[in-house]
């Protein structure tokens, strides 16, 4: 009961997250363009839609519906821009990635059969540049035979910053240790070497946090003891992940 449950919900969260991603694509390929930009005298610069540019008067429409009333002569100037990147201008310091997902993969486990598989992780990296986040990670992988708490440093960046949605990778590299209880199935479990890389979409909330949609390959090696006799096993999965970052 407990394994269809597993299928069941991993399922599920596969269906979400490449809902997401179609989503995402989307409002990629829909976010560039260009929009209003009224100077205000004031200081103020407002972004959107103008709906009126008369000699009295000049109406603009915010991105959030706002609509705003000038006299002309509190005008400095209008103009036409490219849309605004909310997410332009990433800044130094410290920030998290938090994500959590399915491992897919084909038959790796002792018995040698495809099992459910569900991961967990959080990184904290420094920004030095936008396409340059190195920084450590820590998590929990829950296979169907054995649970390995992973630690690594990972290397991260955007690929890009053109548009609303930024696409970015990463690579992780550390060890992942097994505590795995004993069974008739194997003894003295051991963890070992992971790594791990790919690719996903950053969807901004602001210029310092959203939602974020990864898919990699991620390696870990095993051993445990049987019959006396040390056995190696490495789960080879493919890493589809959801999450957040701040």
């Amino acid at each position: 009961m407990g394994r269809l449950l597993k299928h069941y919900f991993m399922h599920k969260f596969i269906l979400l997250a490449f809902y997401l991603l179609l989503i995402s694509s989307f409002g990629l390929a829909q976010g560039k363009g260009r929009q209003d930009v009224v100077y205000v005298k004031n200081h103020w610069v407002l972004r959107g839609k103008l709906l009126d540019s008369a000699d009295s008067v000049v109406r603009i429409q915010t991105q959030d519906g706002n609509i705003f009333v000038f006299r002309r002569a509190e005008i400095e100037k209008i103009t036409s821009e490219v849309s605004w990147d909310r997410s332009a201008g990433a800044r130094k310091g410290f920030h998290n990635f938090t994500e959590l997902g399915p491992l897919i993969a084909g038959k790796t486990t002792i018995n040698g059969v495809t099992t459910a598989a569900f991961s967990f992780q959080t990184f904290l990296g420094y920004t030095l540049k936008s396409w340059l986040i190195p920084g450590l990670g820590a998590g929990a992988d829950l296979y169907a035979t054995e649970t390995i708490l992973p630690l690594f440093a990972s290397l991260r960046g955007d690929l890009s910053r053109s548009g609303g949605i930024i696409p970015f990778y990463f690579g992780d590299v550390g060890y992942g240790a097994n505590i795995t209880q004993h069974s008739s199935e194997g003894q003295q479990f051991s963890g070992g070497l992971l790594y791990a890389a790919g690719a996903g979409v950053k969807i901004p909330f602001n210029r310092g946090a959203g939602f974020l949609l990864s898919l990699g390959y991620r390696y870990q090696g095993t051993s445990y003891i049987l019959n006396s006799v040390r056995q190696d096993m490495d789960y080879r999965r493919l890493a589809l992940r959801a999450g957040f970052y701040f």
